[in-house]
């Protein structure tokens, strides 16, 4: 059994402050689905399965329609992320990204109605365009916040994608005449309704995910350790700033002079002031000739910049590294030789540079490790810095009057663990499994016909997180990273039945326990099946409170005719049993004035009050620290 790599496990069991959420009375709680579908819900006093589904349709309108600009706003090519591709974890979409197109939104409105007590929610591909249904009351019911309407029939129900495939008129013909909005989506100004119902009357070539179609295996938990800080702007601290997604070596984003999108202006807005956020996590630790430190970040990383005053004697030199696979593989960032006595900057290593910025090698991450090795060189003032794109509106936001703000924090710590599947092998032990890629794009299946099995090992645990994405390929299509939409394939494996199952032990010998089995035969809710299916479950488990006594866990994934484009795994450790205090800081703006209120949190939660004047306001930032020592009340 190969030993799987720890690096998130040691230096994290120092930390004091753990994932510690700040909100403002009134507003989404965006830290994970269950809190955000329930603030939904109750700002529209939703009652009804139909209710809650309007409410959750709403809140995610892509550009206003009916409501004030919110959460979500349109623009393609920025949510992506290599070597997975287009984003479809809704706590990503909703907190790094806050933007996307439809195959982005679809799988969200998916996960949020499945979070909000809805029996069922499934994702259709209509070739053209991406949308959602949730089940009540007995039937299917499409509801579209990219295209931003639903439809209803002439009794006064909302559609389904089967009702619009058998009478596109039930959607052209309330949108028979253009309005003259700037918040219809453009199809809609430019009288191409009747191709809209076209993508749904066309049916050959529409096909339904029955199988959940969005991930969970990322969450908002960070650690806070002494000397770290998170710092969260409302804008980006500079035009230039952003994630830029890189895909073989190129900007991913494509400039459209037709809707005036041009990469350079980053992932704003083309209809209104909507923008992207920025922040950055500093951390300052007690440095050696050589060491090792873990970074991470909940948001996704733009890059990162590692800062000194560095004395180096002749003859000795200081090398920095970074690793985003948990140490397996190191990029060197910077080397100096002595004799030095003096600052020094080094950045991570640049991977790629387009026309309009740079892919260095920890953008588009959530952790890294960074290394420094050197014979006695002496490291003072170090600061790691590690900046990271947000979205801005899931930030508690002043306004002028009495704002009400509420603090938590977890009682355990969780780690992510990255798994990249093209190299599986370096630390996991395969049986009858390999790696195969096509075109960039690859997965892991079995080698020869026959049962084949990954199976990890984790040490130093409470709990764990164990998930992925499974793919049934015999109809010869696969998930395209791309564009979020199919690609084909050679047919793999032309028979026989698929299998997979995800199971652990806390032995080789087990017994084994299954966490989850792949069931192929279809269940159709409304009665009514489909033929055109995409058999590509994305799992999720999650394992709590293991006993005191549990040294390590072992997870297994073994398929049958399966294969496996993403491994999710994480691990939990216990909190301190005494959370330490932390300091919260608003900072904003009172008519072009700067204005800061700092609050210090203990035993792990509290609430506050600012009373701000009436008058023009701007929200700046929000930050949080847990300090070296304790904080002067």
């Amino acid at each position: 059994m190969k030993r799987f790599l720890p690096f998130l496990f040691v230096l994290l069991s120092q930390a004091q402050v753990y994932s510690p959420i700040v909100t403002k009375a009134g507003q989404a709680d965006t830290s994970s689905l269950p809190t955000l579908v329930r603030d939904i819900y109750a700002e529209a006093h939703a009652r009804t399965p139909r209710e809650k589904a309007e409410a959750i349709w709403r809140f995610f309108l892509t550009d206003g329609r009916f409501v004030q600009p919110g959460m979500i706003y349109h623009i393609a090519g920025w949510a992506y992320e290599e070597p997975k591709g287009e984003v479809l974890d809704p706590l990503k979409l909703l907190n790094s990204y806050g933007f996307g197109l439809c195959y982005h939104i679809a799988p969200l409105l998916e996960a949020t109605f499945e979070a909000g007590g809805f029996v069922d929610a499934r994702v259709w591909f209509l070739t053209g365009h991406t949308v959602a249904e949730v089940f009540y009351d007995g039937a299917y019911h499409y509801f579209d916040s990219d295209m931003m309407g639903y439809n209803t029939t002439g009794g006064g129900l909302v559609a389904s994608v089967r009702q619009l495939e058998k009478d596109g008129s039930i959607l052209s013909r309330h949108l028979a005449k253009p309005p003259d909005s700037p918040w219809y989506p453009a199809d809609v100004r430019a009288n191409a309704i009747g191709g809209l119902a076209e993508l749904f009357t066309t049916a050959q070539d529409n096909w339904v995910y029955p199988y959940q179609r969005y991930s969970e295996g990322h969450t908002m938990d960070f650690v806070l350790r002494p000397g770290e800080r998170m710092i969260r702007s409302f804008r980006p601290v500079a035009d230039h700033l952003y994630y830029l997604p890189f895909a073989d070596g190129r900007e991913f984003p494509q400039e459209i002079a037709e809707y005036k999108i041009r990469t350079q202006d980053g992932p704003r807005s083309q209809k209104d002031s909507r923008v992207w956020g920025t922040g950055r996590m500093e951390y300052r630790p007690e440095a050696k000739s050589s060491f090792t430190v873990a970074m991470h970040s909940p948001y996704v990383m733009i890059d990162a910049q590692f800062q000194m005053n560095l004395e180096v004697q002749a003859g000795d030199s200081l090398h920095i590294e970074t690793s985003t696979d948990g140490g397996s593989r190191w990029l060197r960032a910077g080397t100096i030789a002595g004799p030095h006595n003096g600052p020094w900057t080094v950045s991570p290593a640049l991977l790629a540079r387009g026309e309009h910025g740079k892919q260095s090698a920890v953008s588009g991450h959530y952790s890294y490790l960074v290394r420094f090795t050197s014979k006695a060189a002496q490291i003072r003032d170090l600061v790691l810095a590690t900046d990271f794109a947000l979205n801005p509106r899931t930030l508690p936001a002043l306004v002028s009057g009495h704002n009400e703000i509420h603090v938590r924090t977890a009682g355990v710590a969780r780690h992510p663990i990255p798994v990249t599947p093209s190299q599986v092998a370096e630390i996991a032990t395969l049986s009858n499994a390999v790696y195969v890629e096509e075109a960039g794009q690859g997965f892991v299946r079995n080698e020869k016909p026959g049962p084949g099995s990954v199976t990890f090992r984790l040490s130093s645990l409470t709990g764990f997180d164990a998930g992925g994405r499974f793919l049934d390929l015999r109809d010869g299509l696969a998930p395209d990273k791309f564009t979020a939409e199919l690609r084909k394939i050679s047919p793999w494996p032309k028979t026989g039945t698929p299998s997979a199952t995800i199971s652990w032990a806390t032995s080789l010998r087990g017994p084994w326990r299954t966490l989850w089995r792949h069931e192929p035969k279809l269940q159709w809710l409304d009665g009514d099946p489909i033929d055109r299916t995409l058999r590509w479950p994305e799992v999720d488990r999650h394992v709590r409170d293991l006993p005191n006594s549990t040294e390590e866990v072992y997870l297994r994934y073994e398929f049958d005719g399966m294969a496996i484009d993403d491994f999710r795994l994480a691990r939990y450790s216990a909190a301190a049993k005494q959370p330490s205090p932390f300091l919260v800081t608003h900072v904003w703006k009172e008519n072009g004035q700067e204005k800061r209120e700092q609050k210090q949190i203990g035993n792990g939660k509290g609430s506050y009050s600012i009373d701000v004047p009436e008058g023009a306001i701007e929200n700046v930032a929000i930050l949080l620290e847990c300090p070296r020592q304790e904080p002067v009340k």
